[in-house]
């Protein structure tokens, strides 16, 4: 069997984030059935809803990929969780190749005397027909969503109506058929602000404002969509983004690099009940950009961990489309990452983070949080935690208690030096520490 591919080079070969964790989840032997693999081809059914199990074959050394499933992607979960299981060696390598994989591997060989194989990025199975169905697909689930998002709209519109205080009653009972009827409607973005709802009734004092603001945005999202024809193409990306709408890695590694010393200065992870995702900051040593780099992990499977605080990557970051333009996937790497020192960045005083956050917000008002190097003095009263800037002017400061202690403790050793310089996030909720900057260099909280 060829070389062996690692759990990362098969997670790199995902069209998207969603079909990693996707793939993920079906890398186990229960749907599977048939499996076998041979000098680097390999081959599996996998049991889908339907009565007939969808021919997965992958030709790893040429990284072609053929499945009889109905998907548009490439690879599909299918061939990304066959290579899973073959990466962590739970293949066969003994046993008759199957048939079909047999005539997949034969159609990939060239004719003798014929041209060699074309190369790899740039090898597609799909046919003009099999490109035909997918642009169909793409136009059955535009207006699946446009539908689901009409019906939200009129289920917005009677909550408006009827008064938000029966939503306190059973908050999870109120907003969740809801949800579901998105995830049906193919829009699991507006599924997943539906699930968030919930806490936002339970965060205390005021929360029927803060409710009404959710749902407000909700409106908004959908009225974007339903104008979308109208919207520039930037805005149009934005609302399609916050839809759920996803855009193949392959797509977004093929735009525009930008190459600078990426500085990795925090990350935070969270977990629902399928999914865990870790947001990772970075900061451009040269250019001074923010960039975001989401890691999705499913099945209790643990989160990339490539992405180090207090490290310099040199390398390409590809930015997604959209207009807070700070989601990148990480490229071609020029250098070894190596250890963070001298880093001096650029800070902001309160009123200059909320000035940021408030262009933030007039660009993609459904963004949840900007990055921040917030240089104050970080206190705690009878009132909570807050960072005061030099200037006087203080923000609400949350985070763990672990966090924000060690944070004060962090401020009391460098009281004689002066205000730290705080990199965290601010949104709506004030601003939340991540690490800080001593002496050049980072420390994580």
């Amino acid at each position: 069997m060829g070389s062996r591919w690692s759990v990362e080079t098969v997670m790199a070969a995902a069209p998207d984030s969603a079909s990693q964790v996707a793939g993920r989840k079906l890398a186990r032997p229960g749907p599977w059935s048939s499996i076998g693999g041979s000098d680097g081809l390999l081959w599996g059914e996998c049991q889908g809803s339907g009565k007939t199990p969808y021919r997965v074959t992958v030709d790893t050394g040429t990284r072609r990929y053929q499945c009889s499933c109905p998907s548009r992607k490439f690879p599909c979960k299918h061939a990304l969780a066959l290579l899973f299981l073959w990466a962590e060696d739970r293949v066969d390598a003994s046993g008759e190749i199957a048939g079909y994989a047999q005539d997949f591997a034969d159609r990939g060989r060239p004719a003798a005397g014929g041209p060699a194989p074309p190369a790899p990025a740039a090898v597609r199975e799909q046919t003009p027909a099999q490109q035909a169905a997918a642009a169909a697909r793409a136009a059955q689930r535009d207006q699946r969503v446009e539908d689901g998002l009409a019906e939200l709209d009129r289920w917005l519109a009677d909550q408006v109506a009827g008064g938000l205080a029966r939503a306190a009653q059973d908050p999870y009972g109120w907003a969740e058929p809801t949800a579901a009827r998105m995830v049906d409607a193919q829009a699991p973005g507006v599924a997943a602000r539906l699930r968030r709802l919930p806490a936002v009734i339970a965060s205390g004092a005021g929360w029927p404002g803060r409710l009404l603001d959710e749902l407000a945005l909700l409106h908004l999202l959908a009225r974007g969509y339903r104008q979308r024809a109208g919207l520039p193409a930037d805005l149009v990306a934005t609302v399609r983004d916050h839809v759920g709408f996803t855009v193949p890695r392959a797509d977004v590694l093929a735009g525009p690099a930008v190459r600078d010393h990426w500085v990795v200065v925090g990350f935070r992870d969270l977990d629902t009940e399928t999914v865990s995702t870790r947001r990772v900051w970075l900061h451009g040593r040269v250019s001074g950009r923010w960039a975001q780099v989401l890691f999705f992990a499913a099945g209790g499977a643990a989160l990339d961990s490539s992405l180090v605080p207090a490290t310099v990557l040199d390398a390409d970051l590809h930015f997604y489309p959209g207009r807070a333009g700070l989601r990148a996937a990480v490229g071609t790497g020029h250098a070894e990452p190596v250890a963070l020192t001298g880093w001096r960045p650029a800070t902001d005083t309160v009123a200059t983070a909320a000035d940021a956050w408030a262009a933030a917000l007039a660009a993609d008002p459904w963004q949840h949080q900007i990055p921040v190097v917030l240089r104050g003095r970080i206190d705690h009263d009878g009132r909570g935690w807050s960072c005061t800037d030099p200037a006087g002017a203080s923000v609400r400061v949350h985070g763990t208690e672990l966090d924000l202690w060690r944070l004060y403790a962090l401020t009391a050793e460098a009281t004689a030096r002066g205000p730290l310089d705080v990199v965290g996030e601010w949104s709506a909720a004030g601003f939340r520490p991540a690490s800080v900057v001593l002496d050049g260099q980072l420390v994580v909280l």
